[in-house]
């Protein structure tokens, strides 16, 4: 196992990486514990757009995890402070409707919106709301996408995620989403920005070889990869990313930081 040091901040993928579906992956809370224990700050980051920040915060609380709102960061989150940065007051949310409570403060309307955000409906996507997405889009309107993850996995398996409805509206409009998630540089230049730290002193810990893992590289950050979550060493494989250290889990992050247990 490859040995990481030098580290000072460590960013923490939530699904797949502590938790699977409602379930809590084992080691998680000792693994965070230790670090923080160690002077090593820790922050959880998500692609999630299914929850709040408010109720993702309240569950890490839950099972244990000593954590700050603000030390939660997720698409919807960043959507809203890029939003306002664009001076663009009013927004048509395509989110799901759970996630409208992050967007408070802006004028929400469909009718000429200055943005719109996509973010993941699950079975509320149909023809009919891409259609919608197309033509708002297609008229002038900015297309913000919470992120453009391909699949994501949950306590029954695979599951088509958001990237693809993205794609499909970029490719009927000739336009490009403006991605605030993993694995966008802005999503990690922003992490860096956040907590005053140099990417060589950071960790991005996650499941995801694409928007984890290779999003962290861009930016010179080094990564972990868990064989937890989302991971398929198959398609692991074939992408040709490689990640400074892969662990079986998020139990097993402190002996690849040289930290002993």
């Amino acid at each position: 196992m490859a040995t990481i040091r030098g580290i000072d901040q460590v960013f923490l993928d939530i699904d797949g990486v502590l938790t699977l579906g409602d379930l809590p992956i084992p080691g998680g809370t000792a693994t965070v514990n230790k670090l923080t224990s160690l002077g090593i700050k820790v922050a959880f980051v998500t692609n999630t757009t299914r929850k709040p920040r408010r109720k993702i915060h309240e569950e890490l609380l839950k099972l244990g995890f000593h954590v700050e709102m603000d030390d939660v960061i997720c698409p919807a989150i960043i959507a809203r402070e890029r939003i306002l940065q664009m001076k663009r007051s009013s927004a048509a949310l395509f989110v799901n409707e759970d996630v409208m409570e992050d967007f408070e403060g802006l004028r929400i309307t469909n009718n000429r919106a200055g943005a719109i955000v996509m973010g993941d409906l699950g079975d509320k996507f149909s023809p009919h709301i891409l259609d919608e997405i197309f033509k708002l889009t297609f008229t002038g309107s900015d297309l913000i996408a919470l992120q453009k993850n391909r699949f994501w996995r949950d306590e029954n398996g695979l599951r088509l995620d958001l990237g693809p409805y993205v794609a499909a509206i970029e490719y009927a409009t000739g336009k490009k989403a403006d991605i605030v998630g993993k694995p966008s540089p802005g999503f990690f230049r922003g992490l860096l920005s956040r907590y005053h730290v140099r990417p060589e002193s950071a960790l991005m810990v996650g499941d995801d070889i694409e928007s984890d893992i290779k999003g962290a590289q861009r930016l010179g950050i080094r990564t972990v990869l868990v064989k937890t979550g989302k991971y398929d060493f198959d398609f692991v494989q074939r992408t040709g990313i490689k990640a400074d250290a892969i662990v079986p889990s998020i139990a097993d992050l402190s002996p690849a930081l040289g930290i002993e247990s």
